[in-house]
């Protein structure tokens, strides 16, 4: 087997049983208390030097949604083919709906950041995980199902 077929098959493993762990963590595992730590009794620059990464990356993240709405919403566009002007076109409706969606977001996250919620920590962090999780196993399974395209004599071992 190629040595990249291995460090995929290693990659689809890896991601699978992250995923799993965070499922059985979240969902399955026995919690005694709701919140594991409590944030107020950190330190105010402990907390914001792990907290101010994660807000960074999330406010971007949700700034690209509103971004992407924001364009759909004022982009001028060709009038269409009259044969297809009268499906209804919902596109700028959703696209508000994505600004409005991604400004509450990023308001109840800066909030939750500022009184120390620990959602407000625990849900961007598990979504950032997840993101990664599914990329690294996306890579996985393409190193995986790639094919060689090298002769038959000079494949690798």
């Amino acid at each position: 087997m190629p040595r990249a077929k291995i460090w995929g098959f290693i990659a689809v493993f890896l991601s699978v049983f992250l995923l799993a762990f965070v499922i059985y963590a979240i969902f399955i595992g026995k919690n005694d208390h709701a919140i594991p730590v409590d944030l107020n009794a950190i330190g105010v620059m402990t907390y914001y030097s792990m907290a101010a990464p994660l807000l960074l990356i999330s406010l971007f993240v949700l700034g690209i949604g509103f971004w992407i709405g924001w364009t759909i919403i004022t982009i001028k566009v060709v009038p269409p083919m009259p044969e297809i002007v009268e499906k209804n076109d919902y596109s700028k409706i959703k696209a508000a709906v994505l600004c409005a969606v991604t400004l509450a977001a990023a308001l109840m996250l800066v909030y939750g950041f500022y009184l120390r919620a620990y959602w407000a920590l625990a849900i961007p962090a598990a979504v950032i995980s997840l993101v990664v999780l599914g990329a690294v196993f996306w890579v996985g399974i393409a190193i995986i199902t790639t094919r060689s395209t090298l002769p038959k004599g000079k494949e690798e071992s």
